[in-house]
């Protein structure tokens, strides 16, 4: 063996786009039309915004003054919600619209999972909820996971704690925040 054998190679970085397909084809546990909806948007982020113009409009996004990192971000995060992965909410929502939207989800429906309404306090607001479901998904190991998008809504969605912890970090990595939906 010569010197060189014994040289590990430093692994290649990931880009972005990389971490984004990651980060949301987990979340979406690899659902193939997430998938390919992800690909569209990272592929081509100009068309994608052409051809999907509410998610960015809906948000005062001047797509043509954002730049594309952002619209990327954005749009994979609309794919979530367009596929039923996450839920994006506003700190006025009531209790009834709220739970309705988190029944709604995939996960939440697909494991039975979703908590009895009598166990989150209807008279307080939505991080009280998400802790809430936090403590009751506690000893199952689930948490309810929060997406930031620079914004005063709340994009969530159900996980592990173990997944929340590897797309927080390839969040990180990215220069994005993904975190308990209680900490956003």
């Amino acid at each position: 063996m010569g010197l060189f054998s014994k040289l590990k190679t430093k692994p290649k970085a990931m880009t972005n786009d990389e971490i984004f397909e990651n980060i949301f084809g987990g979340i979406s546990n690899a659902d193939e039309e997430v998938k390919a909806g992800i690909k569209s948007c990272l592929e081509n982020i100009r068309l994608y915004c052409l051809k999907n113009p509410d998610g960015f409009d809906n948000r005062g996004l001047d797509v043509s003054k954002t730049p594309e990192f952002t619209l990327k971000w954005i749009g994979c995060v609309d794919i979530l919600i367009k596929n039923g992965y996450a839920a994006e909410i506003d700190n006025s929502v009531d209790f009834k619209d709220f739970y309705a939207f988190f029944a709604g989800l995939k996960i939440v429906s697909q494991r039975s999972i979703l908590p009895d309404e009598n166990d989150i306090y209807l008279d307080y607001d939505p991080i009280s909820w998400f802790n809430c479901i936090d403590r009751v998904w506690a000893k199952s190991g689930m948490c309810v996971g929060g997406i930031d998008i620079d914004s005063d809504s709340y994009v969530f969605f159900p996980c592990t704690v173990e997944q929340l912890a590897i797309l927080s970090e390839n969040a990180d990595k990215a220069g994005r925040k993904i975190c308990r939906a209680a900490a956003l």
